[in-house]
């Protein structure tokens, strides 16, 4: 799914489309909010398909947790590929510490502070040149920082290479939006206490470093439901995805 999701965004972006790939962003439904409630209006080129496709993928996030970042964000998909890539170079890479990655984590929604004040007070976007699905899938387009943005690209994706799903973990300002309504969803991975060996695998496996095997039912905001663990566990039947509480 997130190769065909991918492979539309590219054919969005190389102009075949009837809209912009920007419009199906959904973080621009949350720049275009304070726009909408003072002047009525969308900021630069968002529009209402932007704020649609927030509303939807909140909605789903209500419903299936994070489940938008781990089968349809192509900026996911390619942060994903890195990681993988960079685990068949660094047998041994480099772990941030527990405390550490969870402070780290909270410079997602100082990026989201900083991303909403600018937009709102220039009702421009003003963040293009830093922000990496623009960048990648406009090729440095209108509004790129020039070597700033190639600096600030290289850099997310050396991050990505080193620890797995760096820009989403840290930096993504939709996963601050996602946080609180994430908490809420509904379809979660639960493990049968009984049947499980403490093997640990499905804790290791998790690119959230979630500690599924510690857990009965993921409640973590960052679980995407990615299934990596379901996919991680020797057991059968240990962990399944379920509806409920």
């Amino acid at each position: 799914m997130l190769a065909s999701v991918l492979a539309s965004v590219v054919y969005l972006a190389l102009g075949y489309g009837a809209r912009s790939f920007e419009a199906y962003c959904p973080f621009g439904g949350v720049e275009s909010l304070w726009g909408l409630l003072t002047n009525g209006e969308f900021s630069c080129a968002l529009g209402p398909l932007n704020l649609s496709v927030m509303i939807a993928v909140l909605a789903l996030a209500l419903v299936a947790k994070k489940s938008f970042c781990g089968w349809a964000c192509p900026i996911g998909f390619l942060g994903e590929l890195a990681g993988r890539l960079g685990g068949r170079f660094w047998k041994w890479r480099p772990l941030v510490p527990s405390k550490a990655d969870g402070w780290l984590k909270l410079l997602r929604y100082v990026v989201l502070a900083v991303a909403l004040f600018f937009t709102y007070r220039a009702g421009e976007l003003v963040l293009r040149g830093y922000d990496p699905f623009y960048l990648v899938f406009s090729a440095f387009g209108h509004g790129s920082a020039g070597w700033l943005s190639v600096v600030v690209l290289v850099a997310l994706a050396l991050g990505a290479f080193l620890v797995p799903m760096f820009f989403c973990r840290y930096l993504c300002p939709m996963g601050a939006v996602f946080d609180p309504f994430s908490r809420l969803g509904l379809i979660r991975v639960r493990r049968d206490q009984g049947k499980c060996t403490a093997c640990g695998n499905c804790g290791r496996a998790c690119p959230q470093r979630i500690p599924v095997h510690q857990l009965h039912t993921v409640r973590h905001r960052d679980c995407t439901n990615c299934l990596e663990c379901l996919d991680a566990c020797p057991e059968k039947g240990v962990l399944e995805l379920r509806v409920g509480r």
